[in-house]
């Protein structure tokens, strides 16, 4: 039986950095709608402002089956329409306040409804690859994700790919890290003291677990200190296929695939995500990993 083609299949989403690299206030399934939505932006291309989105296959990528579905669709483009404000300036001083999202239609008879986008900030969304100043994310990765920190953190490293390397680094403090998951400055404060083991059995380890199971990347980190004090969080990552050169004296060409479920260490107990692929993880890893998911749109904060 030949597969049918969804609409959002294979797309890649194109957005502003400086997006990827900050807290979100959407809900997880408002972030994953709105990547369904700029999915259809082509890059560098003039774009219609009016876009016809296929209700089923909508509600698929969603994974929305109950027969509630148009009740969740209004929820969800309300929410979308209430915080997608936006002010941008221009090199001229000028003054640009609105909503992204400003309007959507629903047709009951048709197989398909309608967002509507500002026209004024559409050339912010199709210049991004001609300016280079872009974000690009898989839109597949995006939706199988459960947990609005394995999001964030996959937002913010596809932010600092850098595609000409065999793989990418960046450092971030714990302040900036919290800020970044939407945490503030006093959680996992435990009188007067930051439980750093806590912060990243319910934070880090977590959302790197899932990212290296669902996404494109693999992901490891460790912790980069000065004397007692950790200084910053190292993360790197490298795309999970990919034809890596090698000895460039002999211009050898090696395909090296990354098993990306050996590519990870999992548990209460453990304080670093390895990289090592000697051993595979097991079914029990997995699910004990999947169960430290914050699976809700809020952050849950242990009371220690």
């Amino acid at each position: 039986m030949e597969n049918i083609k969804n609409q959002f299949d294979f797309l890649t989403v194109y957005y502003a950095n400086e997006l990827a690299r900050k807290y979100s206030k959407l809900t997880l399934e408002e972030q994953k709608v709105l990547h369904l939505i700029f999915s259809q932006i082509k890059p560098d291309e003039k774009n219609p402002t009016v876009f016809k989105l296929n209700k089923l296959d909508f509600f698929n990528k969603l994974e929305l089956e109950s027969e509630d579905r148009y009740n969740r669709y209004r929820k969800l483009i309300q929410g979308l329409i209430k915080k997608s404000y936006f002010e941008i300036k221009d090199i001229k001083g000028n003054e640009t306040i609105g909503v992204v999202i400003h309007k959507a239609k629903w047709y009951k008879n048709e197989p398909y409804f309608e967002i509507f986008l500002d026209e004024d900030f559409m050339p912010y969304l199709e210049q991004l690859v001609k300016i280079g100043y872009y974000t690009k994310v898989n839109l597949n990765s995006v939706l199988k994700l459960k947990s609005k920190h394995s999001l964030t953190l996959y937002k913010w490293l596809c932010s600092w790919t850098d595609e000409s390397k065999l793989q990418s680094q960046r450092y971030i403090t714990t302040k900036d890290l919290k800020e970044l998951f939407g945490l503030s400055i006093d959680d996992y404060v435990y009188n007067g003291k930051f439980n750093r083991a806590h912060f990243e059995r319910k934070t880090i380890k977590p959302a790197i677990g899932e990212i290296i199971l669902k996404t494109d990347l693999a992901v490891s980190f460790k912790k980069n200190k000065k004397g007692n004090f950790v200084q910053n969080y190292e993360f790197i990552w490298t795309q999970k296929e990919e034809n890596f050169k090698r000895d460039k004296k002999t211009k050898l060409i090696l395909n090296k695939k990354i098993n990306y479920e050996q590519n990870l260490t999992l548990g209460d107990k453990i304080d670093k995500v390895q990289t090592s692929t000697k051993n595979s993880i097991s079914q029990e890893q997995i699910n004990h990993m999947l169960n430290n998911i914050d699976k809700d749109n809020q952050v849950v904060f242990d009371k220690g």
